[in-house]
């Protein structure tokens, strides 16, 4: 009897020894299995969320670099500007981006506005590559820097474009007068656009 009872406590003692070694193993395994998971969603959060936030801020702050270098002409007055640093492809054509802007207005003739402007690009290292619409009545010309990336400087008539636009939701139709209209007259409406990395638009 005491030697059956010896028996049963020997096995009871193994069993628990089993169970403990068995409930370690699992334990382990499911703390292992916890930091796997807990690393992929750190890595993910990373990928998705913390490494394109620390690249848009990276690219972000070389565009204001890019427009502060560039000394605009007195009696300037700022319109609008879309500035980001995200890059934004087109939906309908990936391989062509969305260029960050601003517009502003200076109280000066286009030809004036446009001979300061391209001369202050010019003054801030950046190289004129090519002429867009020659003979337009708006200016535009495009330039690179050093690293590969784009500025396109477009000056037009404010006096000439508001009354296009007025004359197209009046009539529908330019009169004659519009065409009387000195495109180099002043003040000067100035799109500036610098994108990282195309200049396709």
């Amino acid at each position: 009897m005491v030697k059956q009872t010896t028996k049963k406590a020997s096995l009871s003692k193994k069993r628990q020894a089993a169970n403990h070694a068995d409930h370690h193993i699992r334990h382990r395994i499911t703390i292992g299995v916890g930091i796997v998971i807990i690393a992929a969603l750190v890595g993910l959060v990373l990928s998705l969320l913390v490494i394109p936030k620390i690249n848009s801020d990276i690219r972000l702050h070389r565009i204001n670099e890019i427009y502060s270098s560039i000394q605009l002409p007195e009696n300037t007055y700022f319109n609008d500007a879309t500035v980001f640093g995200d890059k934004r492809p087109y939906d309908y054509d990936s391989d062509r981006s969305t260029a960050s802007v601003k517009t502003f207005v200076v109280a000066k003739t286009v030809n004036d506005t446009f001979a300061e402007i391209d001369a202050a690009i010019k003054a801030a290292g950046y190289t004129q590559f090519e002429e867009a619409y020659p003979g337009s009545t708006s200016k535009e010309f495009h330039y690179k820097t050093d690293r590969g990336e784009y500025i396109r400087l477009n000056v037009s008539s404010k006096l000439r474009g508001d009354a296009a636009s007025n004359e197209i939701l009046m009539n529908g139709k330019f009169s004659d007068e519009f065409f009387k209209i000195d495109p180099n007259a002043g003040p000067s409406r100035v799109t500036l656009k610098v994108n990282l990395d195309d200049n396709n638009e």
